[in-house]
């Protein structure tokens, strides 16, 4: 029989259940799609891509010319625009804007074919430092309430499987962080306590979902996983925004990520999905009593109609099986070294 179990967070409830029948279909082994060639974000082809907003490289290199580590550019379909005003106005009942906002891609590395658990701990490290950059800078911008860092690989990519992310800035705070506040300041009332902090004691303490633990992050499957092997990152020490982080927890989270994403990559037949990170909102919609973390979602199953409409998510596989088997895909990894 499978379980309910709820998300502490936002009060979300979510399905475990090993016999269903799709079980194995969260296994897949995928196909590699052609992509365009050239790829616009390799080096040589740097105005092609845009021109660069910061870029960290080899001393005495020009802009937008070769010699760089991570690149951040426009993206030159952006979701939100820079330009304008919010507007925020009626029609009738309903409330609409603008879509005032930033929307830039970090090329984290010149090479074209690598992924996260192949590159340097160094470079994930200078990918990390970027992201903390454009935070701080973007949030001088009195127009935006939210900066999110997504990041999609293997085929849930664009086009270009270059090695790349995403940095939004928000006019609003989204559903899903907004969510998370109202959980974290329930619980906050309720026990003078941050949830987050407590589950991270609570995974420590128990153990099973857990993937690694150093000195200043832990990596687990959360107990109310939504996805096949959905993993969180979060920070050990309290700390509501990413752009805060010193320059130690930026090593160590990076060696972290390069670990989790091994462990992904070498356990699963499939390589493809989503990182996010949360972080508080910005202004005057700061929260001192959030917790910036990071979710990374394996495309291992869709979404049908009865999570739609119910709001239930339903995950085949246990998040201590999830653990299990990662930590195993970690050994083997080891071991091959």
């Amino acid at each position: 029989m499978g379980e309910l179990r709820r998300d502490p967070v936002v009060n979300r409830w979510v399905i475990i259940d090993p016999e269903r029948a799709e079980r194995e279909a969260v296994f897949p082994i995928e196909e590699e799609a052609e992509e365009p060639i050239p790829c616009p974000f390799c080096p040589g082809h740097e105005l092609e891509a845009g021109k660069e907003i910061v870029a960290l490289g080899e001393p005495g290199r020009a802009p937008n010319a070769g010699g760089w580590w991570v690149r951040v550019i426009p993206d030159r379909r952006p979701i939100l625009r820079i330009e304008g005003q919010l507007d925020p106005r009626p029609e009738g009942m309903f409330d609409l804007m603008n879509a005032v906002g930033a929307h830039e891609l970090v090329v984290e590395t010149p090479e074209h074919d690598k992924h996260w658990h192949e590159l340097s701990e160094l470079q994930l490290e200078r990918v990390l430092k970027v992201w903390q950059e454009r935070s701080l800078d973007l949030r001088k911008d009195e127009r935006f309430r939210q900066v999110l860092m997504v990041k999609n690989y293997g085929q849930a990519t664009t086009l270009f499987r270059h090695p790349h992310s995403h940095v939004l800035a928000l006019p609003i705070v989204p559903k899903g962080v907004d969510e998370e506040i109202q959980g974290v300041l329930h619980y906050s009332r309720l026990k003078e306590r941050c949830v987050y902090c407590d589950i991270l004691r609570e995974e420590i303490r128990r153990g099973k979902r857990m993937l690694l633990e150093s000195s200043e992050v832990i990596a687990f499957t959360p107990f109310a996983s939504r996805f096949p092997f959905e993993t969180w990152i979060l920070p050990k020490f309290h700390l509501p925004d990413f752009g805060r982080i010193t320059g130690e927890e930026v090593k160590d989270l990076a060696a972290v990520l390069k670990a989790v994403m091994g462990m992904i990559q070498t356990s699963l037949a499939f390589s493809s999905g989503s990182l996010i990170l949360h972080t508080s909102p910005l202004q005057e919609y700061h929260r001192p009593e959030y917790h910036w973390h990071i979710e990374i979602v394996p495309k291992a199953s869709k979404v049908a109609g009865f999570e739609w409409g119910t709001g239930f998510f339903v995950n085949p596989v246990p998040p201590e099986e999830a653990a299990a088997w990662l930590q195993e895909g970690r050994q083997a990894r080891l071991e091959g070294l």
